[in-house]
């Protein structure tokens, strides 16, 4: 069976300026994210339900609009927000392999990152303008109106970058008005981390090490447990190369902001390269692939994240037994899922074909295709007990569903089941007329006549271009 020198975010006023400009918005989310991933909050049961409705829509959506990077990045938003990290980097994962590297950044910045809001109208003022008095109060009124945007927190990123300039070096003025507004805006919210932290950051990064202190010091006096005090702390320990002080302030500085992607980025580092614990750093680089799909130090985070999921649920389950499958395939974390179906393909214990039948529906790709996988495995111990549910899961109204059943049947069935495939060209769901062609006919059927004409005239007569576009992008894939 088978298987991001930083560019300048580019914002106009408008969503259609917002789309055009997509490609820059990596480097931004660099440094910046929006949410928790590692320590999911705590949620009142209200926002519990609010996050499990809005989850259940973003399913509906997903399987309507399997062809839709868009309606990908939803899922896995909404599965992030839900307190499901690992599943929503699988969603996340499968839809950068489907997708060409544009749609998928554009729907990325805009279902996940929140690019293109009301903020974006102020930061299109920016346009054009060059002269740090005309811009910094554009950075200040952008942060100080809508702080949780994306735009926001760049732009107290641009203002720090502005006030860690020399005084009296050429950009003293500007280091001087940036500083101000920082100071500011400081003033209007003390305990906003982002904000401290940019102010006691440029301190820091202009070499000001006894005022990035004494700024910080004075702030979590005040304010006991405020993140960015923390964050900046952190800062002057790495800097003194004490990692273990380091990671108490980073760590207390990430469980009180859920934004502060650089105590991510510097706790990954810690546990991953320091301390040889790649598990305790996979929040950090669950927290930062969300926000980035491309980040990387050294080696990209979906590699590390990958390889630290494969080991963990070999290791978990390593010794699970048969009996015990079945709460396996419920856990909301799909590498645990997908390994449960593997042991199942390793069982062939047919009392696990409709809980794998189940699976085919997953969110996740992986999760459907071991499901795939064992149900293909069982039906060689026991034949007629899969071959049973063949009708229902090629007829079931659920489009996962049928696809997987018509990869299943024709791995098992050969030419038996090229009718079928050929009747799936048909199907109301764009994406199972897809998936019929570039996972089975394609593969399976690739040199059959029969097979060649049905795919010829369905492509002439299809008139859905992402059918069509999604079957170019993958001939031939191995699935």
């Amino acid at each position: 069976m088978r298987d991001s020198k930083r560019a300048n975010l580019i914002i106009a006023g408008s969503l259609f300026m917002i789309a055009i400009a997509f490609a820059s918005y990596a480097t931004l989310v660099l440094r910046w994210f929006s949410r928790d991933a590692a320590t999911m909050p705590a949620m009142s049961a209200e926002e519990r339900a609010a996050a499990q409705a809005a989850l259940a829509d973003s399913r509906v959506e997903f399987r309507a609009g399997l062809l839709d990077a868009r309606s990908h990045l939803r899922l896995s938003e909404a599965l992030w927000k839900a307190g499901q990290p690992i599943d929503s980097f699988y969603v996340m994962y499968a839809a950068r392999q489907l997708f060409p590297e544009g749609e998928f950044r554009q729907a990325h910045a805009e279902a996940v990152v929140g690019v293109g809001g009301p903020a974006a109208a102020i930061r299109a003022k920016l346009k054009d303008l060059r002269d740090p008095a005309l811009t910094i109060p554009i950075h200040a009124e952008t942060a100080r109106e809508y702080p949780d945007s994306p735009e926001a927190r760049d732009s107290l990123d641009q203002l720090s970058q502005l006030a860690s300039g020399d005084p009296n070096g050429a950009g003293g003025e500007a280091a001087a008005l940036a500083r101000s507004a920082l100071e500011d805006l400081c003033k209007l919210d003390p305990r906003n981390p982002s904000r401290f932290a940019a102010l006691a950051g440029a301190a820091l990064a202009r070499g000001d090490e006894a005022r990035a202190l004494a700024l910080a010091q004075e702030a979590w006096d005040k304010y006991p447990g405020q993140a960015g005090a923390a964050r900046v702390m952190g800062m002057l320990s790495l800097k003194d190369r004490d990692v273990d002080a380091a990671r108490k302030w980073l760590n207390i500085a990430w469980e009180h902001d859920a934004k502060d992607l650089y105590s991510a980025a510097k706790l990954a580092q810690i546990y991953d390269k320091r301390r040889g614990d790649p598990e305790a750093a996979l929040p950090f680089y669950l927290a930062l692939y969300h926000e980035n799909p491309y980040y990387e130090d050294g080696e990209s985070a979906e590699t590390r994240i990958r390889e630290t999921l494969d080991f963990r649920r070999q290791r978990l389950l390593k010794n699970v037994a048969v009996d015990g499958l079945g709460a396996r395939f419920k856990l909301d974390d799909a590498s645990l899922r997908a390994e449960a179906a593997i042991h199942a393909a390793d069982f062939k214990d047919p009392r696990w074909i409709d809980a794998l039948g189940d699976l085919l529906d997953d969110d996740t790709e992986i999760v459907r295709r071991n499901a795939d996988y064992a149900l293909f495995q069982i039906a060689k111990a026991e034949p007629a007990a899969v071959h049973a549910r063949r009708e229902g899961w090629l007829a079931s109204d659920r489009p996962l569903v049928r696809i997987r059943a018509l990869n299943l049947f024709a791995d098992l069935d050969g030419m038996n089941a090229l009718p079928a495939a050929v009747k799936a060209l048909s199907d109301p769901n764009p994406g199972v007329r897809a998936y019929a062609v570039a996972m089975v006919l394609d593969y399976y059927y690739a040199r059959v006549p029969q097979a060649l004409n049905a795919r010829a005239r369905m492509m002439s007569s299809e008139k859905n271009q992402d059918v069509l576009d999604f079957i170019r992008r993958h001939p031939g894939r191995s699935w």
